[in-house]
């Protein structure tokens, strides 16, 4: 829109370069200048239109474009039995569709489109005040019976005056409109930025707590393998044996096997052994006096725990 610069706004219409003038010279200048200024003007618009419009069917054919694609891939895609293709065809689409929003979005912002209609009604109606002005000044010299005087030359410099106060007008009508659509196209890339700021920090938030939460998981993880390779480890700690022997009178002489594999030969009323590995074990007893008795109990051993197991001989 920069290009608005270009337009001059100043006026060629003097009353002080015809004073004074021959009425004949003096009347085929100021139309001279009149139609020079309308020229100038039309010219630049005509000019601007052409990029404008352009741009324009650019933009909405390409926005055509990426929404046809953007419909038609959903629909060529329930097709396939492939469900790889089917997503990928499905990404795509949404792809396309995003695109077509921005360039719909960037058409409103910039006003391609609606630029476009604006020049070409301002110049329209320039063309037809053009036409009003000339019909007007061939109607003021045909009606003339003699020739052109002073009187002749201020009526139609009055004439042209006014044709070039209508022609600012639309220019500045034009100006306004342009004022206004960039102002609202500020606003819509504002609210699109704050929008696209707001998902990005959503995303953003749901990010940090997917990551947290894997964090988390994986230290929950860490933990319990932790946990677990400890409760291994202290499972397989040994643990002890604690056997208590009941007499009917005297403590005998007596053999003591583990998991039938003989450990000792004593008189007592205990036994004790360390560093049995954790399990179900076998206690036998047998007496060596006559009469021999054998006796025989299990015990559980637990990981770095003593196992009591006693046993009652009836001799």
């Amino acid at each position: 829109m920069a290009s608005k610069r270009d337009l001059k706004q100043e006026s060629s219409l003097v009353w002080n370069r015809y004073y004074g003038k021959d009425p004949d010279l003096a009347l085929a200048q100021i139309y001279k200048d009149a139609h020079a200024l309308s020229s100038q003007k039309r010219n630049w618009y005509w000019s601007s239109i052409k990029d404008k419009r352009w741009i324009s069917l650019t933009s909405r054919g390409t926005t055509f474009g990426l929404l046809l694609f953007g419909t038609a891939l959903p629909l060529l895609a329930g097709l396939s039995n492939n469900e790889g293709t089917r997503l990928l065809c499905t990404q795509i689409a949404i792809t396309l569709l995003a695109a077509a929003g921005l360039f719909q979005l960037a058409d409103k912002i910039f006003g391609w489109s609606s630029g476009w209609m604006r020049y070409v009604t301002t110049v329209t109606a320039m063309e037809s005040a053009t036409t009003s002005f000339d019909i007007e000044w061939a109607k003021r010299l045909l009606l003339r019976t003699s020739p052109p005087d002073n009187a002749d030359v201020q009526a139609l410099f009055t004439i042209a005056e006014t044709f070039e106060r209508e022609l600012d007008k639309l220019q500045a009508e034009e100006t306004k409109g342009w004022i206004t659509e960039f102002n609202t196209g500020l606003s819509l890339l504002d609210a699109a930025i704050k929008s696209q700021r707001e998902d990005t920090q959503k995303q953003l938030d749901s990010l940090n707590s997917t990551v947290a939460n894997a964090v988390a998981a994986a230290k929950a993880d860490e933990k319990v393998k932790a946990d677990a390779e400890a409760a291994a480890l202290k499972a397989k700690e040994p643990g002890a044996i604690d056997v208590c022997l009941t007499f009917k009178s005297e403590p005998k002489k007596v053999e003591l096997s583990l998991d039938g594999v003989a450990q000792e030969t004593f008189v007592g009323k205990s036994w004790s052994k360390i560093g049995v590995v954790p399990g179900l074990h076998t206690v036998s007893i047998k007496t060596l006096a006559e009469p021999v008795e054998r006796i025989t109990g299990s015990v559980l051993v637990k990981s770095a725990e003593i196992a009591l197991i006693e046993l009652k001989l009836t001799t």
